[in-house]
């Protein structure tokens, strides 16, 4: 490493150690979402940076010549979360907030649609691959839009359903239908050798302590052990995880992949979109998908990189959308407003406002899967908690929505 990379390494390492510290003490104990994101955000992104500065193997496709600019860029980001005053933006809650009269509907109605479409899926997929020596991609084969769709819609009414059912409130016939239902669609997801809903257990774990704070010592041990996990889901995926575990543990974010090829072609006058990214996917989620106006950029990106790779094969990243759109001027400004957002969340979460609450669950599980994405996964995913969680509370009210005065505090 040059002594700048150093630098940045070591600078963004201290910004995201003062901001979970910051956050725990201003939330007295309760570990954060803003704080999860940003050693989320530290992990992905310098991961493979720290390993090659190790002398491990890194995935050949990162130019290796961006590597500081890359630096520079995640070190952007890092002080943008970490030191923009979001807490104190956040206090500006809305007035009024959505109450949920009628739970009882919405517990029932979630509850089943939980359970019967992953059993549903299970069942396929154990008669149609049974125990052959599949892949991942052609395990999905088989199963065929069903499957995108059950991913793309069971974390989004899992939410919905934890949202009016606190933990605190259940009974032991209903803790064990929940645990069951979760672990069948957990199962499923090894079976399927899909890895991402391990992400699942950031928000079921702010559920499960929604009432009391989330023991630092069980998150500091939970962490390291979820990360062993989630690296050991990896292994045979490419020859960079192949190596040592350390190597693998690091190896797993793409950001510094597709941020360096980004700042390469930016260099070779690639031109930017200047924000037409963020609008079109603004109007994907206004019309649920039926209108849109650019290619993904996952799909773009690998398009680009190379013709013979699968479209979407390498993902994306959340900073390099801002590098396409705007340059390096739009890294600030973007996670500024992630910042707010994750802080203006967990404020009503804290509060116990059904759609700050919802929205909380939502950003713990697609904030910190789009790291490695773009927004139009924000967009859409937004879309479909907010549009579900709706119709069913209009439903439960027989078509009528109820608000109360917020106290702000």
């Amino acid at each position: 490493m040059h002594p700048f990379e150093h630098l940045f390494f070591y600078a963004s390492i201290t910004l995201v150690i003062y901001k979970i510290v910051a956050e725990l003490v201003t939330f007295k104990g309760r570990i954060s979402p803003l704080a999860i994101y940003c050693f989320c955000y530290l992990y992905f992104c310098f991961g493979p940076y720290l390993a090659h500065s190790l002398g491990f193997q890194i995935y050949s496709g990162i130019q290796k010549d961006y590597l500081k600019e890359a630096a520079m860029v995640f070190f952007v980001a890092i002080a943008s979360l970490s030191l923009f005053p979001s807490n104190y933006i956040a206090r500006l809650n809305a007035r009024y907030s959505l109450v949920v009269k009628e739970p009882v509907f919405i517990r029932q109605t979630t509850i089943i649609l939980l359970s019967i479409p992953v059993l549903i899926a299970f069942s396929i997929a154990i008669m149609k691959i049974g125990l052959a020596p599949l892949n991942k991609v052609e395990r999905i084969a088989v199963m065929g839009k069903f499957h995108y769709v059950l991913l793309t819609l069971w974390p989004v009414v899992l939410f919905c359903y934890m949202t009016v059912s606190p933990r605190s409130k259940m009974n032991l016939s209903e803790g064990i239908l929940f645990s069951s239902v979760v672990t069948v669609y957990f199962a499923y997801c090894l079976y399927m050798e899909e890895r991402d809903f391990a992400l699942i257990s950031l928000p079921l774990l702010f559920w499960y302590y929604k009432d009391r704070p989330v023991p630092v010592f069980r998150m500091f041990v939970g962490v390291p052990i979820a990360a062993i996990l989630f690296t050991a889901l990896s292994a045979g995926r490419s020859s960079e995880m192949d190596g040592s575990g350390l190597a693998s543990f690091l190896n797993q974010g793409s950001n510094l992949m597709v941020t360096s090829n980004i700042l390469l072609w930016i260099e070779q006058e690639q031109n930017l979109m200047w924000g037409m990214s963020y609008f079109a996917g603004f109007v994907n989620m206004i019309t649920l998908g039926a209108v849109k106006l650019v290619t993904p950029l996952s799909i773009w990106f690998s398009q680009k990189y190379s013709s013979a790779v699968n479209d979407g094969a390498f993902g994306f990243s959340i900073e390099g959308e801002a590098l396409i759109n705007f340059g390096l001027i739009g890294i600030p400004f973007l996670f500024s407003i992630i910042a707010c957002f994750l802080a203006w969340t967990y404020k009503g979460f804290l509060k116990g406002t059904p759609v700050a609450t919802l929205l909380t669950y939502y950003s713990l599980f697609y904030f910190i899967y789009a790291i490695r994405g773009e927004s139009l996964i924000l967009f859409k995913a937004f879309m479909y908690c907010m549009v579900i969680f709706i119709l069913l509370v209009m439903i439960s009210q027989r078509g009528r929505l109820y608000f109360a005065v917020q106290h702000r505090f």
